[in-house]
């Protein structure tokens, strides 16, 4: 019989949120299994059952710190499919993309700054306990 070998990384870190990988490798210690797990439970599935369809844009974009607008925006483009807008103004169009834009310039500086500049400015091989965002600080 093969021997599998299991190689757990819990928990993944400079990541917003918390998750753990877990990989499978066979005798040849080639990966057969990668899986990513979520380990938090948010509930927003139920809290927002029941509530009016125009709500949703503003309650799930507390789905996450990182990313607010793209989900307000997702929940929007869901909204609009429920009231039958085929199409966006031009004004409309033009504020989505903003928005969308200005959420991917602040989330890759916010993702560099706190996330990896600790791994950058100090060595993969530094000290934990130094290689973090108060000691850039």
């Amino acid at each position: 019989m093969a021997e599998v070998r299991k190689i757990a990384i819990d928990p993944v870190t400079r990541v917003e949120g918390h998750g753990k990988v877990t990989l499978l490798l066979d005798e040849k210690n080639q990966v057969t299994q990668a899986r990513f797990h979520i380990v938090e439970f948010r509930g927003f599935e139920r809290f927002v059952r029941g509530r009016p369809y125009w709500e949703m844009p503003v309650l799930v974009q507390r789905l996450c710190g990182i990313c607010p607008v793209s989900h307000h925006l997702a929940a929007a483009k869901a909204m609009d499919m429920v009231v039958g807008a085929d199409r966006l103004t031009p004004t409309a169009e033009k504020m989505r993309r903003l928005m969308h834009y200005g959420q991917t310039l602040q989330s890759h500086a916010l993702h560099f700054f706190h996330l990896v500049s600790p791994d950058l400015l100090f060595g993969f091989d530094a000290d934990p306990t130094v290689r973090n965002v108060i000691a850039v600080a």
